[in-house]
């Protein structure tokens, strides 16, 4: 049964629009004459990881009741192509800039802390209120992703790279509609989903796809991310935008925050 809003997200629009290859757009010569600095590289090449984790995220999302739900599984099918896209795009930027993409190192030894059999038995006990849960998990993801762009194009300054950045927020704007359309609506309707979204955002990392990054290269994400005045006030920001979520309070907020300083 699929949870009817009165203002829905325009799925079926959605997929009929979604975006392929950025390539074409990326103005990949332009990096030859004037290259980036080499962390604002680096972080481009965990981005990559990050945004290139989403189909073993979605494999772990299906297995449960989520995958009962038509409308929200259209919506994440298209949503794991177009992060496929961003991340191809992120691996030229990054290629470009004469530096090797960090995607086929760990993201293919890192271990899950659930397989899809636990997702799927613990799901099986969850019931639909996991669904409200992953979209919540799913909004509070794209803020940290956000910040982590909006970083680099401050680093970056005006010029090929921010432009290229910001196309990708462009595309990500209608996940990030999507995901908080769904869950305030869904956090609303169910105290035992604002339960599940604190061990979801603990199962699946903070942000989704961390833990096929190694050690050295999430701390530099922290640190990149959210040091100084503007990487705190960003997490202040996002600590807020949890605590505003209907039924959540400050425990899920902590817990992201601890995600994020693994």
């Amino acid at each position: 049964m699929t949870v009817a809003l009165a203002t829905e997200f325009d799925v079926r629009e959605y997929t009929r629009t979604a975006h392929g290859s950025l390539r074409a757009g990326l103005d990949l010569a332009a990096f030859a004459a004037t290259p980036i600095a080499p962390d604002v590289t680096r972080l481009l090449a965990v981005l990559q990881v990050l945004e290139g984790a989403t189909m073993a995220h979605l494999r772990n999302l299906l297995v449960t009741a989520t995958h009962k739900d038509a409308r929200v599984t259209a919506f994440l099918v298209t949503w794991a192509y177009e992060k496929f896209w961003i991340a191809d795009a992120l691996g030229a930027l990054v290629e470009a800039n004469g530096a090797r993409p960090l995607a086929s190192g760990h993201a293919t030894t890192a271990r899950p802390r659930r397989g899809p059999v636990r997702r799927s038995l613990a799901g099986f006990v969850q019931g639909r209120s996991i669904v409200g849960a992953h979209m919540a998990v799913g909004l509070i993801d794209g803020w940290v992703l956000d910040a982590a762009y909006r970083r680099a194009i401050d680093r970056a300054g005006d010029g090929a790279l921010a432009e290229a950045l910001t196309r990708i927020l462009m595309v990500k704007e209608r996940h990030t509609r999507f995901f908080d359309e769904e869950a305030r609506h869904r956090l609303a309707a169910s105290p035992r989903t604002v339960r599940l979204t604190r061990s979801e955002v603990r199962s699946s990392g903070m942000p989704v796809g961390a833990r096929a990054l190694g050690p050295t290269d999430r701390r530099f994400f922290a640190r990149f991310v959210w040091s100084g005045q503007e990487g705190s006030a960003l997490a202040d920001g996002i600590d807020r935008r949890i605590r505003d979520l209907p039924g959540t309070h400050a425990r899920t907020a902590a817990r992201v925050r601890t995600e994020l300083s693994r």
